[in-house]
């Protein structure tokens, strides 16, 4: 019965030890309203593991609107390019400053300058892709 529990611990140990070397290629799924007028928003957070790209799957901008996209270290320091045109079903590469591995990564966007009303966004974050 010892000899059970011991292997039952181990493999649970084992099990909580490789989901969290993979937490950054985890999805994080987004839902949100972009504000009006440019207004920025975090659409997802994630640990940045490692120096591999993020990767955003994003599937709907609502109506025939554009958004930008970055990311943001948790000081809300700009670790990367800024992507603009994004709309439905597209996806996009991040090349992420060496100074977020390790820690907490925030994928941010925008409406277009010209935008008045509040339009719909929804996808998934990658922090890491590897």
């Amino acid at each position: 019965m010892k000899k059970r529990l011991a292997t039952t611990i181990c493999a649970l140990g084992l099990l909580v030890s490789a989901s969290a070397a993979s937490a950054g290629t985890d999805a994080i799924t987004y839902a949100k309203e972009l504000p009006r007028f440019s207004a920025n928003i975090y659409l997802a957070t994630g640990t940045k593991d490692n120096n591999s790209q993020s990767k955003v799957e994003n599937s709907i901008v609502g109506g025939n609107y554009t958004a930008s996209m970055w990311i943001r270290d948790a000081k809300g320091k700009k670790v990367s390019s800024t992507v603009t045109q994004v709309n439905d079903n597209t996806t996009h590469f991040f090349t992420v400053d060496q100074s977020a591995v390790g820690n907490d990564v925030n994928l941010v966007a925008e409406n277009n300058k010209s935008v008045h009303v509040k339009v719909e966004i929804a996808g998934s974050f990658y922090p890491d892709t590897r």
